[in-house]
């Protein structure tokens, strides 16, 4: 696969593949020249070589936009839904969106939609009939207006324990017309406990190159709690499934609290400190 270059944006698009994968994972995590950067490093290494694998299982993985300097400006990544730890049926010609990222790019230059066209034409081209996306409502994120212009529907809303912000599934039939959706709401069935110690579980996935640092976040606020109070467990979404299905963990650095899910997006160390003592002192209030 060839890069496509959209000359009135001078923006080229390319393949991710074994030369440019790292391009991809550095647009997730601060500039190498900052302090910051060190706390990613083994974050990055984990998620370059889960993209290496996955290339190898899947031969595709998404796209790169580069300026006219050759600079990555953007991606767009995908996984197969076989095998993945999503509330959607598992097969090899449907794809998930996993991330839309346009951190380097100058805003409302279609660039977005540049590379979720070119995206696209490739999954045909590999047999892909179908393609989903869980987006969040919340605008600081990439949600579904991008999706809803290039006819993806509504299938889900899907509500986590403890979450007042609801994730949407949508969907894109790529092999003929869209069928007519009616949407249902999901509510993930974790199990919820009202007792100490508190148990925290944390789902760490090197699909993500900041799971590696959120992890040392929930190691360090556990810390401050004696065993008493507080149990700590780290799972990988990717090898404890049903797990990460009935939570709803997703991808990556999803927490739980005695089966609440307080966080939406990565927690620092004192949120997760917060949320920890708010959760002793909710079930020490139970008991009186």
């Amino acid at each position: 696969m060839h890069g496509l270059r959209c000359h009135l944006l001078n923006t080229v698009i390319k393949p991710i593949d074994e030369s440019n994968v790292e391009d991809q994972v550095l647009l997730c995590v601060p500039p190498t020249e900052t302090a910051e950067h060190s706390k990613f490093e083994d974050g990055v290494k984990k998620k370059v070589e889960w993209l290496q694998r996955k290339l190898k299982d899947y031969g595709y993985v998404g796209h790169i936009a580069y300026d006219n300097y050759g600079k990555a400006i953007g991606f767009i990544e995908f996984i197969s839904s076989k095998g993945a730890p999503l509330p959607t049926e598992e097969s090899e010609t449907t794809a998930i969106i996993t991330c839309i990222d346009l951190p380097k790019a100058p805003r409302g230059q279609g660039i977005g939609t540049g590379l979720l066209k070119t995206a696209l034409k490739q999954l045909w081209k590999i047999g892909v009939c179908q393609v989903k996306t869980v987006v969040s409502r919340s605008p600081q994120w990439i949600n579904s207006g991008i999706y809803r212009k290039h006819g993806f529907q509504l299938e889900k809303t899907l509500y986590k324990v403890g979450c007042a912000e609801p994730f949407d599934m949508f969907t894109l039939r790529l092999d003929g017309s869209q069928p007519e959706i009616e949407a249902v709401t999901e509510y993930f069935r974790s199990e919820l406990k009202d007792q100490l110690p508190i148990e925290v579980l944390y789902f760490d996935s090197a699909q993500c190159p900041w799971s590696s640092a959120v992890l040392m976040n929930h190691v360090n606020a556990v810390a401050k709690f004696s065993k008493e109070q507080v149990i700590f467990r780290a799972f990988d979404p990717w090898t404890h499934q049903e797990m990460a299905k009935r939570y709803g963990a997703m991808y990556f650095f999803d927490t739980f609290i005695n089966g609440r899910g307080p966080f939406f997006g990565p927690p620092k160390q004192d949120q997760i400190e917060a949320e920890i003592q708010k959760e002793i002192d909710r079930v020490l209030h139970l008991k009186k």
